[in-house]
């Protein structure tokens, strides 16, 4: 009988995912690959280490991935800019578990100390900088933008909201997230789908039960909803502050209250989101033959003056220079 074919051979060969393999003066350099080809383009600080030995390990299937990394050595620092961002074909949120060590993450210009037992979600398609503590074990898995806001449209929202798994619903996602870091490379290809749909929904109910736990009335469950709301018809030219309140059975003035304790605006929020989606499909290939103009008006702006500032106000340039980068970028990472 043949068995199913599994994800990644010799995921649970240790030694083939070890810097240690290399010659002392190339470990660092291989773990900074490393560190680009599993989560993207960063800028990292490249100090001499005469030795850099560390774990690091990877595998994909479909919209996700695993990655499980070590680093021995603290004050490890890496950066990512707009100009790394452009140079990514595709945006993918990541939830971080700390298994030893420690960790400082960046965010949004607020610093996040992560220790062991907390994890945190962090979007790609934002500005961040991580720096390493001392014996740091962190365990990521890595899913698509598309596919996570099918069964969680509000996550980034979550972005750079630190969770602890010390008890309830986190410990058991933590749990399975180890046992899925160690199990991952081994899954039948016929089987990892299912898995991990059902590891997509965990995620969701979790980040979802903190934010419940965190706000702790029924006042989180009406902002979700609108804020579920609000994803779902960023295309529409029509979403307007009134139509969510009344669509919601509340007044404009509790509306604005509600975002207020999530420190922004109701507009802001829509805006926000809505250059998300846009900075999404810039970069993307597949929407490489649609003008400008097209995707700011599909993502509910009325005219391409006003996307564009507002796009440079978020992103630090205009729309067509982050095309452009992006395109140049993904040119120049396409094998000849």
């Amino acid at each position: 009988m043949i068995e199913p074919k599994a994800i990644v051979s010799d995921w649970k060969d240790s030694s083939i995912w070890s810097t240690q393999r290399l010659p002392a003066e190339r470990q660092f350099d291989r773990w900074c690959d490393f560190v680009n080809e599993a989560h993207l383009h960063w800028s990292i600080r490249r100090e001499p280490h005469d030795i850099f030995p560390a774990f690091i390990r990877e595998g994909r299937f479909g919209d996700f991935r695993m990655a499980s990394l070590t680093a021995p050595q603290s004050r490890v620092k890496g950066t990512r800019s707009c100009v790394e961002i452009a140079q990514d074909v595709e945006a993918l949120y990541n939830i971080i578990y700390i298994v030893n060590g420690s960790e400082c993450l960046i965010i949004d210009g607020r610093e996040i100390d992560l220790r062991p037992g907390n994890f945190v979600l962090w979007d790609s398609a934002r500005p961040m900088t991580f720096i390493t503590g001392e014996n740091l074990h962190q365990v990521t898995l890595v899913v698509t933008h598309d596919r996570l806001h099918r069964v969680f449209p509000q996550a980034g929202d979550f972005v750079g909201k630190p969770l602890s798994a010390a008890t309830g619903l986190n410990r058991l996602f933590a749990d399975h997230l180890l046992s899925l870091d160690q199990q991952f490379g081994e899954l039948p290809c016929d089987q990892a789908q299912t898995v991990l749909d059902s590891t997509i929904n965990f995620l969701a109910a979790t980040l979802d039960s903190g934010n419940c736990a965190a706000d702790g009335s029924c006042t989180s469950e009406l902002l979700r909803k609108i804020r579920r709301y609000i994803d779902h018809n960023l295309e529409d030219f029509d979403l307007s502050i009134s139509r969510i309140a009344v669509s919601h059975g509340i007044s404009i003035r509790h509306l604005h209250r509600l975002f207020k304790g999530l420190d922004t605006s109701v507009a802001t929020y829509i805006v926000k989101h809505r250059l998300d989606r846009c900075k999404h499909e810039l970069s993307s290939s597949f929407h490489s033959r649609a003008s400008i103009t097209d995707i700011a008006f599909r993502w509910g702006f009325a005219d391409s003056g006003t996307f564009s500032k507002a796009f440079r106000r978020e992103f630090g340039m205009t729309p067509r220079d982050f095309r452009a980068i992006a395109k140049a970028q993904g040119a120049a990472s396409t094998p000849a």
